[in-house]
């Protein structure tokens, strides 16, 4: 027969355990959520004006490089509805995963996922915004 106290102790072991259950599932979402690799859809807007920059309708499907911080950015852009291929650029995430920094010889793009959210910009070599990206995950197709 399991007494008062032994009761007590099992219930407080019980909620301890699930206590840190949760903590790995919320520390395990929030990994995720920072998480780059995926397809990702919004708008990249020109800071620029004037210039030969056009504001574009973009869709990035950005993979892991070997499993490590180094990322690849597949470039594409919304024309009469269809995708066209801008390129592929290489990229390197921070360690949290929220951060990614893509370095091209005409600037270097910067980026921040926050959720299902992934914001950037474009900096020149003398550090002026060129572009301003806004994009939201997007299921895989």
């Amino acid at each position: 027969m399991i007494g008062a106290r032994s009761l007590d102790a099992l219930k407080w072991s019980a909620l301890a355990v699930a206590g840190l259950l949760a903590r790995g599932a919320l520390a395990q979402d929030a990994a995720s959520k920072s998480n780059p690799v995926g397809v990702w859809r919004g708008t990249s807007v020109c800071t620029m004006r004037p210039s030969a920059c056009k504001d574009e309708i973009v869709v990035y499907r950005i993979a892991r490089v070997n499993g490590s911080d180094s990322l690849t950015f597949d470039a594409r852009k919304i024309v009469n509805g269809q995708e066209e291929e801008m390129g592929v650029i290489g990229c390197h995430s921070a360690a949290s995963g929220s951060q990614v920094t893509c370095a091209m010889p005409n600037g270097v793009w910067h980026f921040t996922i926050r959720g299902d959210s992934l914001v950037g910009e474009l900096r020149l070599p003398d550090n002026k915004k060129f572009r301003d990206v806004r994009t939201a995950r997007s299921p895989l197709k």
